[in-house]
């Protein structure tokens, strides 16, 4: 499976949890104070996926150092953006 490239709010994101006052702060939650900046809207998907799935899934993210929902974002960009 080839590899998710991050994404410029991604990156973004992490040069800010990096830089705020030397706190650690969420990637997770910075990344979404950046979208939310950007005007981007933003749309909720809730989906239920196989067991087998979610764990091969949740593997992949693991071994990138990502969350699931990184990870599928990124998947999703992908492939419709």
């Amino acid at each position: 499976m080839k590899k998710v490239q991050k994404s410029g709010i991604a990156n973004a994101a992490e040069a800010v949890s990096r830089q705020v006052k030397g706190r650690s702060l969420p990637v997770e939650s910075v990344a979404q104070r950046v979208r939310e900046s950007s005007g981007e809207a933003l749309k909720r998907l809730n989906i239920e996926l196989p067991e087998a799935v979610h764990r091969e899934l949740k593997l992949e993210a693991v071994m990138k150092g990502v969350s699931m929902r990184q990870l599928v974002e990124e998947m999703l960009k992908a492939r419709y953006v």
